[in-house]
């Protein structure tokens, strides 16, 4: 018994990847991608092209800021959420496989596309901006899978509970990522991606990244690497387990 379920889980996953990476939202993905690489090319032209600016005017706002959230959103919402819109819900609902595991399974599979294109894109970018990349590789790495196994998670658990979680994904992301995130004070701290800056300006400090002056710092008010690396675990597992909870719970009316 449990190498049948073992095996349908299996299955599952596979074809939750495939399905996954063969789809509108990878070739959104690789457009999006394509438009920072010219970005970072575009910078690497520049007549001085330092490791603090690649960081905080570049790879900050486009791939930490931008990239990594619209990966998140296109396999995280998706996972649950795609099986809802494309009303094939019903046919996991179904499948001898218990439902904890079912979006465990699907979990997996989304958070493994986060991570390996985030990862992926990384060594990209970092490749195209010439030495300056390469000191910032081994920084920035850590901070930006950890990331985006964030987002994943929450996303995931988006699609799980609403019919449009993509859109409602997007509206996340916009209002408190982007708008609530630039805010100045505590309010940031609701965002993922003010931990990911934070892991990152930890990582770089003999490079100066992230705010320097006492006043910067007192606006931006940042945490410590060690506290924000323990924080996106935290709501990794906490949303992973959340999801679960509520998918094994929910009635799909919709699903039929």
């Amino acid at each position: 018994m449990r190498n049948s379920t073992a095996s349908a889980c299996w299955h599952l996953f596979v074809v939750t990847l495939r399905r996954q990476l063969i789809s509108r939202q990878t070739l959104a993905c690789v457009a999006l991608t394509l438009l920072c690489a010219l970005i970072v090319v575009a910078w690497s032209r520049q007549d001085d092209p330092t490791i603090k600016k690649l960081a905080e005017h570049v790879l900050v706002p486009t791939f930490i800021g931008f990239l990594i959230p619209i990966y998140a959103i296109c396999y995280g919402a998706s996972g649950i959420g795609g099986e809802r819109e494309d009303q094939t819900l019903i046919y996991l609902l179904i499948v001898p496989i218990p439902r904890p595991l079912v979006y465990a399974t699907k979990a997996c599979a989304g958070l493994t596309l986060v991570a390996g294109w985030s990862a992926a894109i990384q060594t990209l970018l970092c490749r195209l901006a010439g030495e300056p990349g390469n000191r910032l590789f081994a920084i920035f790495l850590p901070a930006a899978v950890l990331g985006g196994l964030a987002y994943a998670s929450l996303f995931l658990l988006v699609g799980a509970i609403f019919r449009h979680g993509t859109i409602i994904s997007l509206v996340y992301w916009f209002f408190l990522e982007v708008l609530f995130g630039n805010l100045p004070g505590i309010v940031k701290r609701v965002s993922i991606a003010f931990y990911v800056r934070c892991m990152i300006y930890d990582a770089g400090a003999e490079l100066e990244l992230g705010p320097v002056s006492k006043v910067a710092r007192e606006m931006f008010l940042p945490v410590t690497g060690s506290t924000a690396l323990t924080a996106l675990s935290a709501a990794t597992i906490g949303l992973l387990l959340a999801g679960i909870f509520l998918f094994n719970q929910r009635e799909f009316r919709d699903a039929s």
